[in-house]
C-alpha cells in the first residue's frame, strides 16, 4: 500500500458526524431520497417504508437524536426528513420545528426489521423511489428516483491495509498522511477540563448516545471509537508533540484493518474488539513492538477486556469505553 492509497482510504473512513451513526444513517437516507426529489414533487402526506438490520434497529433505538432529545428510528426519520444538509452529517442542520411535527404523528412511517446483520438501510417512497445503504454508515448502493438510477459511482476503496504495511507506512512519516492524523485529533470532540483521560472518554461516549450535540470525527462508522482513539492521542500530542504522529498513524490503520476482520457493527462492542487492539498497537510501535508482538496484542487485549456484548447505543457505553481503556493503559508512555 502505498501513502497516496493510505491517505485516500483514511479520507473515506474518516468523517466528522453529530450523533450516533445508525440513526444519522437513516436520517441520511431520507435526506437524500429527498433532496433529489423535485421540490414540487416532495408530497406533505408522505409515507415511508423502512427496512432495517437488527444490528442497525438496535442501536438507533436507543442512541438519542440530538436536539431533538428523543431516541428511535421515529426521531432519526423525522430529523432527516427536515435535514437541510448535503453530506452524511444530517444532524448537524436541521428544521427542528417541522421535525417536531412530524414525531407528532408517526403513521407516516412503517419500520421493517430484517434478519440481517451489520448495516443495512432500504428505504422507499413508492415500489419506483428508494435507496439501499448497505455496508458502510453512508455507502449508497443503490439510488432510484422516480425509475431513474441516480446511484453514484464512486471510486472503489483501496483494500484494507496488510500489518506489514501499516509498519511501513507508520514508519515512512509522510507528511500527508500524518496531516490527516493530526487533523483527527484536533478535531475530534474537545475533551473537558478538570477530569482525567479515563473520564473525558468516558463521558464524551456516554454523553454522545445521550444526544449530545457536538460533532464528533467517526472512523470506520464509529464515533465511540473514533472518540477513544482520538482524546488518548490527543492528550499525548499535548506531552510529545509530533513525536507521537507515527503511532497515531498505525492505530488508524490497525483499526481499518480489524474492521475488515470483525463486522463493522456488531453483537460485540467494538470498542473491544477494533478500537482498544488499535490504541494499543499504536503505542506499543512506538516503544519497538514487532509484527508478532502487535500480533499477540490483537488477541490479548480483547480477552483481557472480557465479553463486552453490545446492547445498543445507550449511556452504558461510557462504562465500556472506561473498561476497554484500562486494558490499554499499561501501554501509554512515562510521561516525557
Amino acid at each position: 500500500m502505498t501513502p497516496r492509497d493510505a491517505l485516500r482510504l483514511l479520507q473515506g473512513e474518516i468523517v466528522q458526524v453529530a450523533g450516533c451513526t445508525e440513526p444519522a444513517a437513516i436520517a441520511y437516507a431520507f435526506r437524500t431520497l429527498i433532496r433529489h426529489l423535485p421540490a414540487a414533487s416532495v408530497p406533505g402526506d408522505l409515507h415511508a417504508t423502512l427496512h432495517i438490520s437488527r444490528d442497525a434497529f438496535r442501536n438507533a433505538s436507543t442512541a438519542v437524536v440530538p436536539h431533538l432529545n428523543k431516541p428511535g428510528l421515529l426521531a432519526a426519520a423525522a430529523a432527516g426528513r427536515a435535514s437541510r444538509a448535503d453530506d452524511f452529517n444530517v444532524f448537524a442542520d436541521f428544521d427542528l420545528p417541522l421535525a417536531r411535527r412530524f414525531m407528532k404523528n408517526g403513521d407516516w412511517l412503517r419500520v421493517v426489521p430484517v434478519r440481517r446483520n451489520g448495516l443495512v438501510v432500504a428505504l422507499s417512497f413508492s415500489a419506483d423511489t428508494h435507496i439501499l445503504l448497505n455496508g458502510r454508515h453512508d455507502h449508497i448502493e443503490q439510488l432510484v428516483v422516480a425509475g431513474r438510477d441516480l446511484t453514484p459511482r464512486p471510486r472503489p476503496f483501496p483494500p484494507p491495509p496488510r500489518l506489514e504495511e501499516i509498519f511501513a507506512l507508520a514508519r515512512k512519516r509522510d507528511p500527508k498522511l500524518e496531516a490527516l492524523a493530526l487533523d483527527f485529533i484536533t478535531r475530534q470532540v474537545p475533551s473537558e477540563r478538570g477530569y482525567g483521560l479515563e473520564d473525558q472518554v468516558a463521558r464524551r461516549v456516554a454523553g454522545r448516545m445521550a444526544g449530545y450535540a457536538h460533532p464528533v470525527m467517526t472512523i470506520t462508522g464509529s464515533g465511540n471509537q473514533g472518540i477513544f482513539l482520538g482524546l488518548p492521542y490527543r492528550h499525548l500530542y499535548r506531552q510529545r508533540g509530533g513525536d507521537i504522529l507515527p503511532a497515531l498513524v498505525f492505530s488508524l490503520l490497525a483499526q481499518v484493518h480489524l474492521s475488515h476482520k470483525h463486522d463493522r457493527l456488531s453483537s460485540e462492542c467494538g470498542l473491544a474488539t477494533k478500537a482498544a487492539p488499535a490504541l494499543a498497537a499504536g503505542l506499543a510501535f512506538a516503544a519497538g513492538a514487532s509484527p508478532a508482538d502487535i500480533r499477540r496484542l490483537f488477541r490479548d487485549i480483547p480477552a483481557r477486556i472480557g465479553p463486552l456484548p453490545c446492547e445498543g447505543a445507550e449511556p452504558a457505553c461510557g462504562d465500556k469505553s472506561r473498561r476497554a481503556l484500562r486494558a490499554v493503559l499499561p501501554f501509554f508512555p512515562s510521561p516525557a
